[in-house]
């Protein structure tokens, strides 16, 4: 099993959840973890705990893809960690995540429509919304980029089944008012949509039978 953790260090709510790696008693689980979250975006330096004979392999096989690894970027993020400044980094990273954290889940509840359902994550960067059918989170996408807001719709992370109706928010970078702001124009587009379709619907025309 492989499991990528690169949120585990961001979680603002709550005691950490242990890692798989952590509770498996039979050493197969791979960790993936990285700083990039945590400490710049650019800064790509992970690593990889596993089984000795799978860390020897995949060591061969970076070699082979890109003969070294970057050095300056471990070095300075060593230099970063050695002097303090990474551990008072994260600190205000968690003071400053809750905060935006708070002010997605609270702008959810105020201006998404009452159908809509969405996950209320303990950390990490984003969360999941769905919203109610019919509508099409990919078809609305160009309707919220031109006010000026952005998603992931839900079939960017679809495997085997479409999830048309769903999309990934992400509030880290922005200030709470920014994320109260550009859900707010989510909501009033999405409740606008979903009264649109329902007024032209075969089922709303039809009168009731008596």
């Amino acid at each position: 099993m492989i499991e990528n953790d690169i949120y585990g260090g961001l979680t603002y709510e709550g005691d950490p959840i242990p890692t798989i790696k952590r509770l498996d008693e039979t050493g197969d689980t791979v960790l993936l973890r990285s700083f990039s979250k945590l400490a710049f975006p650019g800064l790509r330096v992970g690593w990889v705990i596993g089984p000795r004979a799978l860390i020897e392999k995949l060591t061969e096989a970076k070699l082979w893809s890109d003969l070294h690894t970057d050095q300056l970027s471990q070095a300075v993020l060593l230099r970063f960690a050695e002097s303090g400044r990474l551990a008072e980094h994260r600190r205000r990273m968690l003071e400053s995540g809750r905060e935006r954290l708070h002010a997605v889940l609270s702008a959810c509840e105020q201006y998404l429509p009452a159908q809509a359902s969405f996950t209320r994550p303990r950390g990490g960067m984003s969360l999941w919304v769905t919203l109610p059918a019919p509508l099409d989170a990919g078809e609305l996408l160009p309707r919220a980029e031109r006010e000026g807001v952005t998603y992931l719709p839900g079939r960017y992370f679809a495997v085997s089944h479409p999830q048309s109706n769903s999309l990934r928010i992400s509030f880290a970078g922005m200030a709470p008012d920014q994320i109260r702001e550009g859900i707010a124009i989510l909501g009033r587009i999405f409740k606008e949509e979903l009264e649109r379709v329902r007024a032209h619907s075969p089922l709303a025309e039809t009168p009731a039978m008596v």
